[in-house]
């Protein structure tokens, strides 16, 4: 038994049934991950890129950040908002 795990309950059965399902489906799609899969995964992805090429936004003049450390927070929806009028009530 390992350190990590000497203050926790034995698993159930139940419990290592699952893990052990899980632990080979992920065997089974690890398997399936290879190079040639990559590859053409890989051209896929291109032809996807050219072929929306036509729809995209040029941004050379923008600058985009995706986060604005909370300078600018987002407005609450309507129901949120009488989420939190009935609890302040």
């Amino acid at each position: 038994m390992n350190e990590e795990n000497k203050d926790l309950a034995p698993e159930s059965e139940k419990t290592k049934k699952t893990r052990e399902k899980l632990q080979k489906y992920l065997k089974t799609i690890d398997a399936s991950i290879t190079p040639q899969a990559l590859k053409r995964k890989s051209l896929e992805i291109h032809r996807w890129i050219a072929k929306y090429a036509s729809h995209r936004i040029v941004l050379k003049s923008k600058s985009i950040s995706l986060f604005d450390e909370n300078q600018h927070s987002v407005k609450l929806s309507q129901r949120i908002s009488q989420i939190a009028q009935r609890l302040n009530d």
